[in-house]
């Protein structure tokens, strides 16, 4: 059950009762939430985002970030928390962080890391912030220790070509961690035989008709977009033996982090299973 404030209880945004931790320190934004579960010290997080209480979006483990109250990535809901110190992120507006400013609350705000070098920065950033430097970088080992240990960041045209393929087409390109991560396990990004930049939407059609050597995409979904995925699955198939085709679940895409861990399992066996 999500767990509120006062001020959201009266608002009628959500139902429950309010949980208060000690710690004063406060974050609204799910990526941020899945690094203060890995370093955070016990009773240190007074609450976290709202994303991370739905296991659909929650990038931090569900029994970890359902023992706080959720907020929002309003200015009311954050500041109804009483924090002595917010962590804000990408999803939280500049109206937002200015009305926290102006009240006099601290804040540390993370963007969205486009590199392997920028989510390493971010992690030391929030450590820094909450005084657990020593858990940050152990953090920090961790994921670097799970990246392969030769640096292939510099791939050849005729490396394997791949494309992370999400629910609804699209794709991560260019100057994203996700770019990134596929240069450092070997892979060339098949985005850019699409024209694709950042981020964009490649139609099923096009993706059919100049198949990449390996498509890391979703096998799981609900409502409308489990028919979609059902239906694109299928004539994904027909690509046979020429196409290898991995489950890599949308939620990884959301943040990086310990998330990095993950998602290089996941390339390096993919990887493995083409030799």
């Amino acid at each position: 059950m999500v767990r509120c404030w006062p001020l959201l209880l009266l608002l009628g945004s959500c139902s429950g009762q309010p949980a208060v931790a000690p710690g004063g320190i406060v974050s609204n934004n799910p990526c941020i939430d899945s690094v203060l579960a890995e370093i955070a010290a016990p009773n240190q997080i007074s609450a976290v985002s709202v994303y991370s209480h739905d296991a659909d979006s929650a990038s931090a483990p569900l029994a970890w970030a359902r023992q706080f109250p959720a907020l929002g990535t309003g200015a009311e809901d954050v500041m109804a928390a009483k924090p002595r110190l917010v962590l804000t992120g990408n999803l939280a507006s500049s109206g937002t962080n200015a009305a926290l400013a102006k009240a006099g609350i601290p804040i540390v705000a993370i963007g969205v890391a486009a590199s392997i070098d920028e989510d390493v920065t971010q992690v030391r950033q929030i450590a820094k912030a909450i005084g657990r430097v020593k858990a940050g970088e152990a953090l920090v080992a961790r994921m670097l220790a799970a990246l392969p240990d030769a640096d292939q960041s510099t791939v050849t045209d005729d490396a394997p070509s791949a494309i992370i393929w999400q629910n609804g087409g699209f794709v991560a390109g260019k100057d994203t961690l996700q770019d990134d991560l596929l240069r450092r396990h070997g892979f060339r990004n098949a985005s850019v035989d699409f024209g694709l930049k950042a981020w964009g939407v490649l139609p099923l059609e096009m993706l059919i008709r100049n198949p990449p050597r390996i498509i890391f995409t979703p096998v799981n979904a609900k409502g409308n977009e489990a028919r979609e995925l059902t239906s694109r699955l299928r004539l994904l198939k027909h690509l046979g033996n020429q196409t290898l085709i991995v489950p890599f679940h949308d939620r990884l895409l959301y943040c990086g982090g310990p998330n990095i861990i993950k998602i290089s399992n996941i390339f390096q066996n993919a990887r493995r299973s083409l030799q």
